[in-house]
């Protein structure tokens, strides 16, 4: 029986995959944790094989970076990040963390056991894109990825000349940019656009504390 990990935080969601691999012919529960900072101690001390690990969890780790730590650790481990979070940067996160699977949470058991077993069998599964999401009037897979860019500093609560600096473009080209977004969503201003933008957990501030 394979020994599984699971790293989630909500109950409801926990317990759904604890249930699933408890019901499942291949696989066996070896430990359930809410916070991904204790998920490498977990993998010395225990013979884990699979870890599912949610990216937002309690603790001073996101899941991506235990998952990062773990791989290079233990690169024989494979790992599922199963997230409900449509963070654009979340995806290609997790591909340079050298995870294995990447899947968002409203997966049926049925279709989680298939990634799994194709996951253990040594394939690896990720979705084509990041779930769309509304934001006003536009939709997010509307934006390009330059705008998607200026969206995070946006986000992170940067000045014009900020985020110039960081994408070595002039300040003129950020207002452009931003004026576009704004064009295409209806928001009146980027401060409405920027909370707008993190209540839908399409981007997740790495300073939320800036949006006011």
């Amino acid at each position: 029986m394979k020994q599984v990990l699971i790293v989630e935080d909500q109950r409801m969601p926990r317990e759904n995959m604890e249930r699933i691999i408890l019901e499942s012919d291949n696989y066996e529960l070896a430990a359930s944790v809410n916070g991904a900072d204790v998920a490498l101690a977990i993998c010395r001390r225990k013979r884990i094989d699979l870890v599912l690990m949610d990216v937002c969890t309690t603790g001073n780790k996101d899941g991506i970076e235990a998952a990062a730590e773990i791989k290079e650790e233990f690169p024989q481990i494979k790992i599922i990040i199963v997230t409900s979070m449509v963070e654009v940067g979340y995806l290609q996160r997790a591909k340079k963390a050298k995870v294995d699977s990447f899947w968002y949470k409203d997966i049926s058991p049925e279709r989680l056991i298939d990634v799994i077993d194709r996951t253990m069998e040594g394939e690896r599964i990720f979705p084509d894109k990041t779930p769309s999401v509304q934001l006003g009037l536009a939709d997010s897979s509307e934006f390009t990825d330059k705008e998607i860019e200026v969206l995070r500093f946006v986000c992170d609560g940067l000045e014009y000349s900020e985020i110039a600096e960081r994408m070595n473009i002039s300040v003129r080209t950020v207002k452009f940019h931003v004026a576009n977004i704004l064009s295409k969503t209806g928001y009146a201003n980027k401060t409405r656009l920027a909370i707008a933008v993190t209540n839908k957990n399409f981007i997740i501030p790495s300073r939320p504390e800036k949006i006011q």
